[in-house]
């Protein structure tokens, strides 16, 4: 399910089903050209991701809004805890698993001590998301991340 009008009607219904949420996390700048464009391949890439995970995991997963960010060198404090005060109002809905997924390594040291787990995607140049070689891959790393969140629901 996703955070549209449609969806949340069905959620409210069966809420107490869907306890995995799943979080984009999002950078943005329009510090160059280059990181422009290269971000906003990452985040159409990611967003093909999460896509595919939400149509196999319909019932059991919720996708939420993006959550975007001013990219810089290096994460910054209020930025970490503007995402930690999401996690524990996520924690507080029927939400026992919480997925963070994104192509920005940077977070990879930071959500460490989260009550989440971060699913890091490597970001990919400039291409062309339509290209059969990267749907195949992309299908290839969905079916890896649908294993890892099923995987969770076990433990």
């Amino acid at each position: 399910m996703k955070y549209i009008s449609s969806d949340i009607k069905q959620y409210t219904q069966a809420k107490e089903y869907i306890d995995t949420a799943i979080l984009p996390l999002i950078p943005y700048t329009f510090k160059s050209d280059q990181d422009l464009l290269q971000l906003s391949v990452q985040k159409d890439l990611i967003q093909l991701y999460v896509s595919q995970i939400e149509n196999e995991l319909k019932g059991r997963v919720f996708v939420l809004p993006e959550y975007n960010y001013l990219k810089s060198d290096k994460i910054q404090e209020d930025e970490k805890g503007r995402l930690q005060n999401l996690l524990v109002h996520l924690e507080q809905q029927p939400f026992k698993y919480i997925f963070l997924i994104t192509s920005d390594n940077k977070w990879r040291k930071i959500t460490k001590d989260m009550e989440a787990e971060l699913i890091w995607i490597p970001a990919m140049s400039d291409t062309d998301l339509n290209q059969q070689e990267t749907q195949q891959l992309v299908q290839s790393q969905v079916k890896e991340i649908q294993s890892l969140i099923k995987d969770s629901w076990e433990d």
